[in-house]
């Protein structure tokens, strides 16, 4: 499950060794990425012109549902592994501690949110007027260019940290480009990001929780970079500490910042989640 910039291409970035994806299959299982309503290839039309932020993590568990019951069709199973990362670890957890949590065999938050108040992020959400309130100009969808990707990911990694390669970068901004049929007509090209999930991280970034960990009873990790500024350390320890799930994990990874599947160290998160799934798949 992706997060609120980027669709699920995020996760199966065309470059070698940066497709979490391909890592998944290589581990031995069938592998899926969700594009929430209004990503990627699940683009909606005159999205820009809605007036209010659509897509919120209350209408992302009704396609993690589809995707989900879907999923244990096609391959016989009652119950699959999930992977959240960073908005996608609160429509995850929201959808593990729901009442299709059953289905759920395994969960993995990656750059998780819960509920701890974060200035940095709510500088940039609220209302410039009056910063009790989110800001009225998010409406629909948002455009997202090759330049505010840059800056977007510059923001998070420390200075003078060299933690990216560049032609992943390019691969993931093509790629993200090539999925959105409208992103070159734009000017600059751009692809859309709905603003649904803005809101949802107004709210938790206002310590005002979307989920009820108490509610997650399957086995989980948690996964973060260490130098991750939106999922902080302080955040997801809190997390980890009212998780109800009988087998809890965190780990964090030096040397990595909010984007760390896409970065250099990408291949490390890839083999802590698999390593955890596996453990719970065959134990």
């Amino acid at each position: 499950m992706h997060g609120a910039t980027y669709a699920s291409r995020l996760y199966d970035v065309p470059h070698p060794g940066a497709s979490w994806l391909k890592a998944t299959t290589m581990a031995g299982y069938a592998a899926y990425a969700l594009d929430i309503r209004g990503y990627g290839k699940s683009g909606v039309p005159g999205l820009v012109d809605k007036a209010k932020p659509y897509a919120r993590a209350t209408d992302a568990i009704k396609d993690i549902a589809d995707a989900v019951n879907w999923l244990c069709v096609r391959h016989n199973r009652d119950k699959i592994g999930l992977v959240g990362g960073s908005w996608g670890s609160i429509t995850a957890a929201m959808f593990s501690s729901g009442a299709l949590k059953s289905k759920i065999a395994a969960l993995v938050l990656y750059a998780p949110i819960f509920g701890a108040t974060n200035q940095g992020w709510l500088s940039f959400l609220s209302d410039p007027s009056d910063p009790n309130q989110f800001n009225p100009a998010f409406k629909g969808a948002r455009p997202v260019c090759e330049t505010s990707t840059r800056a977007r990911w510059d923001a998070e990694i420390p200075p003078g940290k060299n933690w990216r390669n560049e032609s992943v970068f390019q691969a993931l901004v093509q790629s993200s480009l090539g999925d959105d049929p409208q992103a070159a007509l734009r000017d600059p090209p751009a692809f859309l990001a709905p603003n649904g999930t803005l809101l949802d991280l107004w709210e938790a970034f206002n310590g005002r929780p979307l989920f009820d960990p108490s509610r997650i009873t399957c086995p989980t990790l948690l996964i973060r970079g260490g130098a991750d500024t939106t999922s902080t350390r302080s955040d997801a320890l809190a997390l980890f500490d009212v998780l109800a799930a009988p087998v809890k994990r965190y780990v964090e990874l030096a040397n990595g910042a909010h984007f760390a599947s896409a970065e250099r160290l990408g291949p490390q998160v890839f083999r802590t989640a698999n390593a955890f799934l596996e453990d719970q798949f065959w134990m």
